[in-house]
């Protein structure tokens, strides 16, 4: 019991364990290559290369960053798998504020809680990170079965001269154009954004593009297309009969 007194007492004094700990970071295991590092007597002494734990002093951990190109290209992966901006200044600084707070872990807990810079950003990011927002929005129109039939029958009128009837809603041509127009109404409007710099003012700007798979002018010519093929004989009468109108009406002008 007094042992344990006693490494308590050091533990909490700092002249336990927890100082071996201090101003070190766990980056994993792996390869851990040689490297000078200071000497609490004052001088310097260098590290061999070894297997196993990777442990650094965060002076030498932030040093890497900029030596270790492999380090280096490793964080900017990791980054980016984060959604994190792999702008140089900031990755730095995210480097550092993740061996920081790594290093922290692996002080306070003596060596138990082995947390990488990796795992930090991740915990860092948990309460930061915000939802992805999409690259693409779209608007979908809602058209009840209903709306559909409707529209079909008023284009008809126009250009058959007729309406729909229920032989015609059971045909396959009929049947094809519900489908293809409801395909329609499902693909809505695409809208993109983008950050776009302007030539002249040199300066960002967010351009947006939309992209209608649906328009009513779309589904209009869509309807007429199918209904014509669909009648021809009803479209051939009521071209005739349109015809005729004209001309009576230009004859009725003349007298």
């Amino acid at each position: 019991m007094s042992d344990a007194l006693d490494r308590l007492d050091n533990n909490l004094s700092g002249d336990g364990p927890v100082n071996s700990f201090t101003n070190q970071v766990y980056l994993g295991k792996g390869k851990m290559p040689g490297y000078t590092t200071q000497s609490p007597t004052g001088g310097t002494y260098q590290v061999k290369p070894s297997k196993g734990d990777r442990v650094m002093p965060v002076a030498q951990a932030r040093a890497s960053y900029l030596t270790d190109e492999a380090l280096r290209n490793s964080w900017l992966q990791t980054l980016k798998k984060n959604g994190v901006t792999t702008d140089p200044i900031k990755a730095r600084a995210l480097w550092d504020l993740s061996v920081a707070g790594a290093s922290d872990w692996y002080a306070t807990s003596a060596g138990t809680q082995k947390i990488t810079p990796e795992q930090y950003l991740n915990w860092y990011l948990g309460g930061e990170k915000k939802t992805p927002k999409a690259d693409l929005s779209r608007s979908v129109y809602q058209y009840a079965p209903e709306q559909i039939d409707a529209d079909i029958n008023e284009v008809a009128q126009k250009v058959l001269g007729r309406e729909i009837v229920d032989a015609d809603k059971q045909a396959e041509w009929y049947q094809d154009l519900t489908k293809g127009l409801n395909k329609m109404i499902a693909g809505g409007i695409t809208t993109q954004s983008k950050l776009v710099k302007n030539k002249k003012t040199g300066k960002l700007e967010q351009v947006t593009t939309q992209t209608p798979e649906f328009t009513k002018e779309k589904a209009v010519s869509t309807i007429e297309t199918a209904i014509s093929e669909a009648d021809p004989v009803s479209l051939e009468r009521k071209k005739n009969l349109d015809f005729a109108n004209w001309a009576f009406e230009k004859m009725g002008g003349r007298g």
